[in-house]
């Protein structure tokens, strides 16, 4: 009778230990910007990612939560950089760009995550209808006006820009 007892408490207790290695591996990931997956890429890259993927798939409501992650995790860092930009009078084009000028629109990682995550909430409050929230998402995506988006095809755009567009369509 005390055996089994003994496996249990072993158990449990590894389980606890488990969860707390978890935990703690969870909060380091966040700290550093990176996320545990296996490709190793930063926590707001990871984010915008999965917000997109769940809005082509049309989870409008799993991409506002990602697109969310992104947004709280990162913000104050993405604010601290649009000024910088702002500041620095920094010109940065959309469409087709040499490698150098990619490289520095890229650089600008978190602010173009941010700038994104606000706009794939917008849109996906708009399928959901829900226009007051896609309203106030557009308007925070407008505030980072520095911020690219990649394009698969080959090219940046801007979603403060998209997202102006969008407000249009809205009122």
């Amino acid at each position: 009778m005390n055996r089994p007892q003994n496996i249990s408490k072993r158990l449990s207790r590894t389980v606890v230990a488990c969860g707390l290695l978890c935990c703690v591996l969870t909060a380091s990931a966040q700290q550093s910007g990176k996320t545990n997956a296996p490709a190793g890429k930063p926590l707001n890259e990871e984010a915008t990612a999965t917000a997109w993927d769940a809005f082509n798939g049309g989870k409008y409501e799993a991409a506002i939560t990602n697109a969310t992650i992104c947004i709280d995790e990162f913000r104050g860092q993405a604010n601290r950089l649009e000024a910088k930009l702002e500041a620095d009078k920094v010109d940065l084009p959309t469409g087709e760009v040499s490698d150098e000028m990619k490289k520095k629109i890229f650089a600008n990682g978190v602010l173009n995550d941010v700038a994104t995550c606000y706009f794939i909430q917008g849109r996906s409050a708009e399928k959901l209808g829900r226009k007051a929230d896609a309203t106030k998402a557009y308007e925070q995506a407008k505030n980072y006006p520095h911020a690219r988006t990649w394009d698969t095809k080959g090219w940046f755009w801007s979603p403060a820009e998209a997202a102006s567009d969008r407000l249009v369509g809205l009122k």
